[in-house]
C-alpha cells in the first residue's frame, strides 16, 4: 500500500491511542506517524522490554507462560546477530537453515553497517551463520508466537518475582492475598479502552493490577515497574518516561471500565530496580488530580494532530516559537 493509502485506512476507522502511543506522539510525532500509521514499527525488542514482560507474566499471569515464553535451548546470540536472525524468519518463516540466505544476510549487514571491514562475503557471512544463530533458528522454529529467552533471564526473573512476592506491601498492592472468600474482586492484565467526549479517537491500556473494593467503594490499581535505574530515580522516571500520564491514562480507563463514578480511585507504582530492589511508590489524590490535568492537555496536544494531520512536529513548536 502506498503511504496515502495507509493514511486513509488508518482514518476510516476510530483509532484508540495506548499510552505508549500517546507519550511518543508528545515526543516525536513523526515516529508516531511512521510507526502507527505507515505501520514501519520497529523490529528489534529491547532485553529490558523482555524481562518486564517475563516478570509481568511470573507475577500477575503465571498460567499464560507456556504460551508467551519458550527457553532457548542453548545461549542466545548477540542482540545484533538476533536481529538478523529474527528479520531472516519473518521475512522468510519457511527458513530452517541460514546459509540458504546468504544475499539476504549481507544484505541485513550493509544496511546496519556490520563487519563491513572485513575484506570478503565469506568472512562475514562466518561472523553470523554460526552454531550459536543455527541453534537460536532452531528454537525460533519450535517456538512460534512466543518469545525467546535464555536460562538467565528465566532464573534472573524468576528470583525478582519469588522477591516482590516475599514483600508484604508488594502482596498488599498487588492482592495476592485475597482469595474468592474476601469482599474485594481482583482483576489481572485487564484489558480496558474508553470513548473520549470532544475527542474522535479513543484509549486504551492493559492494566496490571486492579482491586475492586464495593464495601469501602475503592478501586486500587497498581502498575508493576521494572527500571533500569535505581529506586531513588524512579521520581525522575516519572516525569522522562511520562509515568504520570500513563497513571492517568489508567485511572480513566478504570472508571470508564468499572463504571463506579462514586467510587475513590487510588494508585500505585510497584518497582522493583536495578539492583533488584523493590519499593512501593502510592500516589497521593492532589498528585494524581494534577497529572489528570496534565493529561488533559496531552490528549488536546495528541488532538492537534489527529485532527489536523499534522505530526512534522511536537505540538508546542508547531503552535509557539521556541527562542533558546
Amino acid at each position: 500500500m502506498t503511504d496515502q493509502e495507509l493514511i486513509e485506512q488508518f482514518y476510516k476507522t476510530k483509532y484508540y491511542i495506548s499510552y505508549s502511543g500517546l507519550s511518543k506522539l508528545r515526543f516525536s510525532p513523526r515516529l508516531f506517524f511512521t510507526h502507527y500509521i505507515l505501520q514501519q514499527k520497529e523490529e528489534s525488542v529491547g532485553a529490558h522490554l523482555v524481562d518486564g514482560r517475563l516478570i509481568h507474566c511470573l507475577l500477575l499471569q503465571p498460567d499464560e507462560y507456556d504460551n508467551q515464553f519458550y527457553v532457548a535451548k542453548s545461549k542466545l546470540p548477540s542482540d545484533n546477530l538476533k536481529d538478523i536472525v529474527d528479520k531472516i524468519f519473518r521475512e522468510h518463516p519457511e527458513c530452517s537453515d541460514l546459509s540458504n540466505f546468504q544475499d539476504e544476510i549481507l544484505n541485513i549487514l550493509i544496511e546496519k553497517n556490520l563487519y563491513q571491514t572485513l575484506k570478503t562475503d565469506e568472512q562475514r557471512l562466518a561472523k553470523v551463520i554460526t552454531p550459536i544463530t543455527t541453534d537460536y533458528l532452531t528454537d525460533l522454529i519450535n517456538s512460534i508466537g512466543k518469545s525467546v529467552i535464555d536460562q538467565s533471564t528465566y532464573d534472573k526473573c524468576l528470583r525478582v518475582v519469588t522477591k516482590f512476592k516475599a514483600n508484604p506491601e508488594v502482596r498488599y498492592h498487588l492482592g495476592l492475598d485475597i482469595t474468592e472468600f474476601d469482599d474485594v474482586k481482583f482483576h489481572r492484565e485487564l484489558p480496558a479502552s474508553c470513548d473520549l467526549v470532544d475527542y474522535k479517537f479513543g484509549i486504551k491500556g492493559i492494566l496490571d493490577s486492579v482491586i475492586v473494593d464495593d464495601v469501602n467503594k475503592v478501586i486500587k490499581i497498581a502498575d508493576v515497574k521494572t527500571t533500569s535505574k535505581t529506586i531513588p530515580e524512579f521520581k525522575e522516571s516519572v516525569e522522562y518516561y511520562n509515568y504520570w500520564m500513563q497513571a492517568a491514562m489508567y485511572v480513566l480507563l478504570a472508571k470508564c471500565h468499572f463504571l463506579k463514578v462514586d467510587y475513590t480511585y487510588q494508585y500505585s507504582f510497584v518497582v522493583v530496580d536495578k539492583y533488584e530492589q523493590i519499593y512501593c511508590f502510592p500516589v497521593s489524590q492532589l498528585t494524581l488530580d494534577d497529572w489528570n490535568e496534565r493529561f488533559r492537555k496531552a490528549l488536546n496536544e495528541a488532538h492537534y494532530h489527529y485532527e489536523n494531520r499534522d505530526y512534522s512536529l511536537p505540538y508546542e513548536y508547531i503552535v509557539n516559537k521556541i527562542i533558546l
